[in-house]
């Protein structure tokens, strides 16, 4: 089967999970014998085989940007005639058995389209929330939780689906419950939307230190992007509250709240490559995942149970669909220091409560290649029968 990728950033250009899944994605896909070509904005990497050119500035390149000019992306998001022209090209030219769309940021809900416009099967992953948020993460410009939408993202949300609704994707796979559950609001999705979890590579079980070592001088960890949203601040904080004898607190992650990793306890490891990161999971007693955005389904959770590493998490998004049972008296209230502190201190002093056995949450790589291939059968015949109505 040829498929082709498309996704706005590609390792080696990466701000997230999306596009490291994405990438993974397409190994397991060449490994089973499939051909798999991308399309980017602006990452020129192998397999690439197109680009969508920058406007104004690309996805990894946001933080920071001042308010004028995200204005501005966001509107060049609405429609982007540059990535028509590169999509049509790449479609003609690889002739894709079906186009599997991830996080397509500022190529425009045309990514989302010229697909099924042109004939072809298309499946669309659903990594965040671009579809009915102009900031893709429901929250507001001060970093609070959305509690309801926004004037500007109804809007942005209607003038996309007005127009994907017209060449809607057959197959759309929503990577948790919660992110699903936050787009069932889009009429063009009904009966097209399937829940199918990230998958976890096989990884060898963390060898538990002694209850007695951990309550003595636990060792928590957190591993993703340094940001607010992330609840980063939020965990200095808690760490600090918490105030647990010889604790030591392992941050590990690029953000713009590096300069704040400091403190009693606090060790700062910057970017970590799967060796090292693989290295800090073995290091540490207790994960912590304070998002306080509604964390679509963070990879991190499963790499920590499959490796029977305890993680304490926030009570939103999808991180309670993917915690062990035995850490659910774990979870948190987001974005509050005393909660956290207090689920810190809880597993500091009986931290043999809340073991769990290693387990793949929900599955492994070859299961999840198999589930995605079953979905591409699906919106190939879904194609067929189309042009059999004809």
């Amino acid at each position: 089967m040829r498929v082709l990728m498309i996704s706005s950033l590609w390792p080696p250009q990466v701000v997230g999970g999306a596009e490291l899944y994405a990438a993974r994605l397409a190994d397991g896909l060449r490994a089973e014998g499939h051909e798999v070509a991308v399309v980017t904005r602006g990452v020129d990497a192998p397999g690439v085989i197109a680009s969508v050119p920058p406007t104004l500035y690309r996805t990894d390149q946001a933080a920071g940007q001042p308010p004028l000019r995200r204005a501005a992306f966001h509107l060049s998001d609405l429609y982007n005639v540059a990535a028509r022209r590169v999509l049509d090209r790449a479609i003609s030219e690889f002739r894709p058995d079906v186009v599997h769309t991830h996080a397509v940021h500022g190529m425009s809900s045309v990514a989302m389209t010229r697909p099924r416009y042109r004939g072809t099967a298309h499946v669309h992953t659903i990594h965040d929330y671009w579809l009915v948020c102009q900031r893709n993460t429901l929250m507001r410009a001060d970093g609070t939780l959305c509690e309801t939408r926004c004037r500007g993202c109804v809007a942005v949300s209607a003038v996309r689906s007005q127009t994907i609704r017209r060449s809607p994707p057959d197959i759309a796979l929503a990577v948790s419950e919660a992110v699903a559950r936050e787009h069932r609001i889009l009429p063009w999705l009904e009966g097209r939307l399937r829940v199918l979890y990230n998958p976890v590579d096989d990884a060898p079980a963390a060898v538990h230190r002694d209850p007695e070592e951990v309550r003595r001088a636990p060792v928590f960890g957190y591993l993703g992007r340094v940001s607010a949203h992330k609840g980063v601040a939020t965990l200095l904080e808690a760490f600090r509250r918490a105030a647990i004898p010889g604790a030591t607190l392992r941050v590990a992650g690029r953000g713009e709240l590096e300069h704040a990793l400091t403190g009693p306890g606090v060790e700062p490891l910057g970017w970590l490559d799967d060796r090292a990161k693989d290295e800090l999971l073995a290091s540490v007693d207790c994960l912590v995942v304070p998002s306080e955005w509604k964390d679509p389904a963070p990879l991190v959770v499963n790499e920590a149970r499959a490796r029977g590493v305890t993680v304490i998490g926030s009570d939103l998004g999808g991180i309670p669909e993917l915690i062990a049972p035995e850490w659910r008296d774990l979870l948190a209230r987001p974005s509050d220091p005393d909660a956290l502190a207090q689920r810190l201190g809880e597993f500091a002093h009986d931290p043999a409560r809340f073991a769990a056995a290693p387990a793949l949450a929900p599955m492994g790589w070859e299961d999840h290649v198999r589930s995605v291939l079953a979905s591409y059968t699906d919106a190939r015949s879904a194609v067929e029968a189309r042009s059999g109505r004809r």
